[in-house]
Order: structure tokens, then sequence, then C-alpha cells
């Protein structure tokens, strides 16, 4: 079977999960935090050697305050506490954050930087987490380190100064939670990426749905244009 080498995942369907199951919306996300985790280690018993996160757009700081406050709690106590955060160390994975996470508190950085530290040498799997990031803003961050820099404006320095530096581009973006659009995710990197539309919420995503999504990718012939 031909394995991608690296695959994004859009989570969607969180709070439509939570709604469905008549719980706190919070616990949705929840559920969908260790459901993240454990695709993480799913996709390094398959082979799988690069995953990205869509954890936190950079549009969703566009959302009311207390939703924005209560999701960063949430998403700091999950780093902190959470037993499935030891399960995906226990693997071998490696932290990688993308995304402008100056817009962070103060806290929620230093825990993000210690993960990044403390799993520097994992060789496993390289876990990308994007958060607080958007397509747009990467590419638009780019081309100021590029000007600044007063380099060409080449592909390869383009690619070389986003956020996903050094990391191959997705072979594969899964999407969740039935909406079948990109939401300006990773919009340079995806630009010969093949999607699969789960039709599963992400907290009910699983093994079996991640296996099929690979045994869909190997049947493709990508030929990128020629």
């Amino acid at each position: 079977m031909n394995i991608p080498e690296h695959v994004s995942f859009i989570m969607d369907g969180n709070s439509s999960w939570a709604r469905t199951n008549n719980i706190p919306i919070m616990a949705g996300y929840l559920k969908g935090m260790r459901t993240m985790a454990e695709a993480i280690i799913w996709a390094k018993e398959i082979g799988i050697k690069y995953t990205t996160f869509y954890a936190f757009s950079y549009e969703n700081w566009k959302r009311p305050k207390d939703w924005i406050e209560n999701f960063m709690a949430l998403a700091m106590r999950f780093f902190k506490t959470d037993e499935s955060i030891k399960k995906v160390l226990n693997a071998g994975a490696k932290l990688k954050v993308i995304g402008d996470i100056t817009k962070l508190n103060q806290e929620f950085q230093n825990i993000l930087k210690e993960y990044e530290a403390k799993t520097k040498n994992n060789k496993e799997i390289t876990v990308c987490l994007a958060i607080s990031y958007g397509g747009k803003d990467d590419i638009i961050r780019a081309a100021r380190k590029i000007a600044e820099k007063k380099i060409e404006f080449t592909e390869k320095n383009f690619s070389d100064n986003l956020d996903t530096t050094g990391i191959p581009d997705p072979d594969m973006m899964i999407r969740t939670g039935f909406k079948q659009r990109i939401s300006n995710f990773l919009l340079w990197q995806h630009s010969y990426t093949e999607f699969y539309f789960s039709k599963l919420f992400w907290p009910d995503f699983n093994k079996q749905e991640l296996n099929e999504a690979i045994n869909d990718f190997s049947k493709r012939k990508r030929t990128y244009g020629k």
C-alpha cells in the first residue's frame, strides 16, 4: 500500500458532536483533543512520518470572547495534565507549532515552547500543531521575511520561509465534519494534496476511518499536472 508521508487534518465537527450527544460544547472539544492524540499514534503505527492538525485558526479569534477563553483554558489543561499527551510523548513524537502564537497568552506560549524543546530530538513522527494559524497570514509573513532578508522571490525561498519550513507538503488532507472546503489551511502547501472528506465528526474519528482514507489515497494516481 502507498502510505502518504505527510497527512494534514482539519478536525471539524467537535461542537456539532457535542450538541448531538447533548453535552457541553467544551466537552466536545476535549474529546476532539484526545482523538487528535490517538490519531498521532495511529498515524505513527501506519508509517506516516508527518502530521499537521488544524487546532485553532487565525479566524477563530473572531469568535466570542468567552468561547476563546474557555477553549484556551481547556487546551492548556490538556497539554499540562491529560494522560493522552503522555502516550504521544511515549510514542516518540516531535512537536512543531505553526502559526502566530504571539497572540496566545504567555503561559500557553511557554507550554508549547516547552513541548517543542522536550521533543526536538524525537524521530518517530513529526506533529505540526497549527494554532492561531491562517494560510493567508502564513504567506504574508513569509513574504515579509523574504523582503527583510533581501533575497530573491523564488518558489524554494518562499517555501523555506513559511511556517512549515523543513517539512514536506502534505500528500493527503483529511477533513471531518461533513464540510468540503480548505478553510484557509496550508494554502501554499496544499497545492497538490489529495483531499479526503470524512462523514464523521472529529470526535468520532477512528483508526478504521484513517485506514480507509489511506486505502483511498493509495488508489489515486498523482500526476502533478504532467
